[in-house]
């Protein structure tokens, strides 16, 4: 992490995580995108894990859309004049089992690569035009890649 770079990750789970899940690894994976992509300053991101349902309600009440998606990013409004970036990032865990399969991934893999999708957001990444998700998708990949390659569990740091 970067040192003028402060990150504070809650995990919420509203129903029961896929198989697999590490919400230690993806408070982590969030951390290193942030400091990756040069993020500054103090960062609360929160990652809602949740259905289809409350999901699908969401995008509706939001977006105007009543059809299932896989993921909504709602960055932090700073009404208040204080210094924080970040926001939440909500993730239908329904719909990532369902489409892990087609990219090769597990549920916990997609959630992941969904979660730093959310982040990619938060960080200005757009992805309307498909040379900007052509763009953000290969961002993603290789920051998980690169993520994959250094992460160490705690418990087996020194």
């Amino acid at each position: 992490m970067t040192p003028n770079l402060t990150v504070d990750v809650d995990v919420i789970e509203q129903i029961e995580p896929p198989a697999g899940f590490d919400p230690a690894r993806l408070i982590e994976l969030i951390r290193f995108a942030l400091g990756a992509e040069k993020a500054h300053g103090y960062w609360v991101v929160a990652v809602v894990l949740t259905s289809d349902k409350e999901l699908r309600a969401l995008h509706r009440d939001f977006m105007g859309n009543d059809v299932e998606t896989d993921v909504m990013t709602f960055p932090t409004a700073d009404e208040h004049g204080h210094d924080a970036h970040g926001g939440e990032i909500v993730i239908s865990v329904d719909r990532a089992a369902d489409q892990a399969p087609e990219f090769g991934l597990t549920p916990w893999e997609e959630v992941r690569f969904l979660a730093l999708h959310g982040v990619m957001h938060l960080l200005g990444w757009d992805d309307h035009a498909d040379d900007e998700r052509s763009s953000m998708l290969a961002r993603q990949r290789e920051l998980i890649d690169k993520f994959d390659q250094s992460w160490m569990p705690s418990s087996e740091r020194s």
